[in-house]
């Protein structure tokens, strides 16, 4: 009986040894790609930001500590793009989810031909952003686009609006082509969510009187927390790091009415070649979307159950 209890302990053994030399066979390429890929050049960019690194100047690159943090802080285009990408999320945000939600509200009826609907409302998102930039910088036209001509044929305007080239006008327009690029994922999400609501429950609080806005606060609302926070994380995250559109409609201008973060990073290392400063530019806004990633996990409460 004790040699047959050995036998099964070296094989036990044995056994949990191969099983550990697998798991290490097979994670050790990930771990690697994921070391060189993503470790590395994290850790090239956090020592190029504490350097003076120009390319016109490649031999000298002394260390100069955290002197670049400050001179972007410092910088006024930097402040003006700042101050320019929190007033482009508070305008994107809040409207495409609201916008989703109230798309996915919409698909989540059970109506004939709504199931073809719930497909293309995907379209806009499926779409490439350079794409969609294009799409939109067409529209848009100061001479010859197709909101004008339209806007024309109403009355609505009695002139061609330069929607891109005004600084009054350009901002608004990057913001309603964001919101109709973005508004599709989150409108998924939202369906899922409300796909996942159990009918009794609907039933039960028609049955006990409650109207139509108390039934989406106490029941819809809470269900849909958890695809509120991923909305919320994710749009922001996005919002804070727009770039193609910027480059297809406006470049950052006209002036610097359009200089988002993501561009005003862009310029600083590829147009001024300032490879310090753009990498410090880089980790300020992966701080600022941390800061607001962890008030929203705050602020959004999801319990275990309602993940």
């Amino acid at each position: 009986m004790s040699a047959r209890t050995d036998a099964k302990s070296i094989w036990a053994a044995r056994g949990a040894g191969s099983s550990t030399a697998y798991r290490l066979a097979t994670l050790t390429p990930v771990l690697v790609l994921v070391a060189v890929f993503t470790l590395f050049p994290f850790a090239f960019a956090a020592v190029t930001s504490t350097r003076q690194m120009l390319l016109t100047l490649p031999d000298q690159t002394p260390f100069i500590g955290l002197q670049n943090y400050v001179d972007v802080l410092r910088d006024a285009s930097t402040q003006n793009a700042i101050r320019n990408s929190l007033v482009f999320t508070l305008l994107t945000v809040p409207c495409v989810t609201v916008l989703g939600l109230a798309v996915a509200l919409l698909l989540n009826q059970q109506i004939r031909g709504f199931g073809i609907l719930r497909a293309l409302v995907l379209l806009p998102w499926a779409i490439p952003l350079v794409s969609a930039g294009i799409i939109w910088r067409l529209l848009l036209h100061g001479d010859f686009g197709a909101l004008n001509g339209l806007l024309l044929q109403l009355g609505a305007v009695h002139g061609y609006v330069p929607w891109l080239s005004s600084p009054s006008t350009a901002m608004y327009s990057v913001v309603v082509a964001h919101i109709w690029r973005e508004f599709p994922l989150p409108a998924i999400l939202f369906l899922a969510g409300l796909q996942l609501i159990p009918g009794e429950v609907v039933d039960a609080s028609r049955v006990d009187g409650a109207g139509v806005w108390a039934r989406f606060r106490n029941i819809t609302l809470p269900y849909l927390k958890a695809p509120l926070l991923i909305v919320l994380i994710y749009e922001t995250m996005i919002s804070v790091s727009v770039f193609d559109l910027v480059y297809v409609l406006t470049g950052g201008g006209p002036g610097s009415s359009t200089t988002l973060f993501a561009w005003d990073a862009y310029a600083t290392t590829f147009t001024f070649l300032n490879l310090g400063q753009g990498a410090a530019l880089s980790f300020i806004m992966a701080a600022f979307l941390l800061v607001l990633i962890v008030a929203y996990l705050r602020i959004v409460r999801v319990d275990e159950g309602e993940a």
